[in-house]
């Protein structure tokens, strides 16, 4: 059973930061700057076209706190956040803290169709949303706010504090602890903006990747097809020159380079690195063990370095994935060990569900068989 697991990462939020603002107009045929919005920022205005439910709120009151949370009644995930919201909006009630829950990206034609479709659904949500509901007015709210602090994702949400200033941007579903630390006035501002910061860089990283780097990678992928190994070592240099720290483009120069006798200590080097930086992650150590014990373009087997890797990821994943456990079994039976191969895999197969029994079990009776 090949194991999966995804090595990039899905496009999800965009995370930009403000620059500093500019008191001179652009010159004349110049692009104006694009907006930006950070923690640490003064919060935009409000501009909704209509609330449902709740205090409506036209402005930020000073010495109060605002939540502000962008959802669509088409984003389930948005859905799923309404009783969190709801529950914290009543625990936090007495302190003074507002939740403004804005519609955005509504995939209906007209503001007015877009309208009855937020009412007609916070309507049969019959008084769930127990805190402030509105909906964008054509686009301001979300070009202001989501759209300058890189938020191209639903739900997301922005903690405004006391003096007007946001002071986190993120999923609702990790506010909690955010809104009690800051309410406790031991919410650390500049950290939460590094951490941004820094989620920032490894989102535009994600973002060039999925353009140039993917093309990059396609490249490779096309010259290997082909047979023609040197045109694709000469693209994946290009890969890792452009992209030196990419899981995508390491785990293609690991696979690259055990593909071949006289390269494959280079690769084994490059991967004890990836399974030192990812010591704590199952998949991929799953990964590089299963390559390693099963791909057949590997010309070297190191058993004991795909044991090592198998083992940390059982260990890991608390000796209960069949996966894990299946590719365990594996290189046990690489390295000669069938009672060991038989007892993971039966291992596997008790843990496994009905749709990769059949497969697990079949790997089995090849071992018991000594095929």
């Amino acid at each position: 059973m090949r194991p999966l697991m995804t090595l990039a990462a899905g496009l999800a939020c965009t995370l930009t930061f403000s620059a500093t603002a500019q008191d001179s107009a652009p010159a004349e045929g110049a692009k104006a700057p694009e907006k930006s919005l950070s923690i640490g920022d003064k919060a935009p205005g409000i501009k909704v076209a209509k609330f449902y439910h709740g205090t409506p709120v036209s402005e930020f009151t000073p010495g109060k706190t605002y939540v502000m949370e962008f959802w669509a009644t088409w984003c389930g995930p948005c859905v799923a956040q309404i009783p969190h919201l709801a529950k914290m909006q009543a625990e936090y009630k007495d302190q003074g803290v507002q939740f403004v829950s804005t519609a955005v990206w509504q995939r209906e034609d007209t503001q007015a169709l877009k309208e009855k479709a937020v009412a007609d659904f916070v309507t049969g949500k019959d008084g769930k949303m127990a805190y402030t509901v509105a909906i964008d007015d054509d686009g301001w709210m979300a070009d202001n706010w989501m759209k300058p602090a890189g938020q191209n994702g639903i739900p997301a949400a922005f903690l405004v504090g006391k003096t007007g200033v946001v002071e986190w941007i993120g999923h609702p579903g990790s506010l909690d602890d955010v809104l009690k630390q800051y309410e406790a006035g031991t919410w650390d501002r500049e950290q939460a903006k590094k951490e941004f910061q820094q989620a920032k860089k490894e989102f535009q990283e994600e973002r060039r990747f999925a353009t140039k780097g993917r093309e990059m990678m396609m490249k490779i992928m096309m010259a290997e097809q082909s047979g023609d190994r040197e045109a694709a070592g000469v693209a994946l240099a290009e890969a890792i020159k452009e992209f030196p720290n990419n899981l995508n483009v390491q785990m293609m120069q690991f696979s690259f380079l055990l593909a071949d006798q006289t390269t494959a200590g280079e690769g084994y080097a490059l991967g004890k690195r990836i399974m030192k930086q990812h010591w704590d992650n199952a998949g991929i150590l799953n990964f590089l063990s299963w390559h390693v014990a099963d791909d057949k373009t590997v010309k070297r087997r190191d058993m004991d370095f795909a044991l090592e890797a198998a083992k940390r990821a059982d260990d890991i994943t608390g000796n209960a994935d069949p996966s894990i456990l299946d590719t365990l079994a594996r290189v046990y039976w690489e390295k000669g060990n069938r009672a060991k191969a038989i007892e993971m895999q039966q291992k596997a197969i008790a843990g496994a569900d009905e749709s990769q029994k059949g497969e697990l079990e079949t790997t089995l009776a090849s071992y018991q068989s000594e095929e």
